[in-house]
């Protein structure tokens, strides 16, 4: 499919006019139509992102390198929560990961909203727990005790 049907096929799913589309973008409903037929084939750059974000997609899909549109659209509360999370230290970065997984958690429990299943351990190996009791999966020796008694206490 090329990238004038995806943008016609999205705006149609999307329940957008020529012209509503037109505007988010900043160009006429002429210039639409003939993004969705063809006429115009060479898009700039800054039109195929506008034109993105306005269909809730991607523009690596509109440009034919993704097979999908299931993007969802990143809302302006949403965009500025991952800008604060970007500028906080790793302190922070763990009270927030550990408060939003406790919601979660609750959330799915208790069915209040339909939850999907993430992976919850991806890209969270900070919150890992780093054990400093004694192992039990091996025979530790005397010495190896002496070792760790040593480390421990520098």
């Amino acid at each position: 499919m090329d990238m004038g049907q995806k943008i016609y096929d999205l705006r149609i799913k999307r329940g957008m006019t020529l012209e509503e589309l037109g505007t988010k973008v900043g160009v006429g409903k002429s210039t639409v139509r003939k993004w969705e037929n063809g006429i115009i084939a060479n898009m700039k750059r800054d039109k195929i992102a506008k034109v993105a974000e306005a269909l809730e997609t991607s523009p690596a899909y509109l440009m034919g390198w993704e097979e999908t549109t299931e993007h969802e659209p990143t809302s302006k509360p949403d965009q500025n929560l991952l800008l604060k999370y970007h500028y906080i230290d790793e302190k922070g970065k763990h009270t927030v990961d550990t408060v939003l997984d406790m919601e979660y958690n609750r959330c799915k429990k208790t069915n209040q909203s339909k939850v999907p299943t993430l992976n919850s351990e991806e890209g969270k190996s900070h919150l890992m727990p780093l054990a400093s009791h004694e192992r039990t999966d091996i025979e530790t020796t005397e010495e190896m005790k002496k070792h760790d008694d040593a480390f421990f206490n520098e």
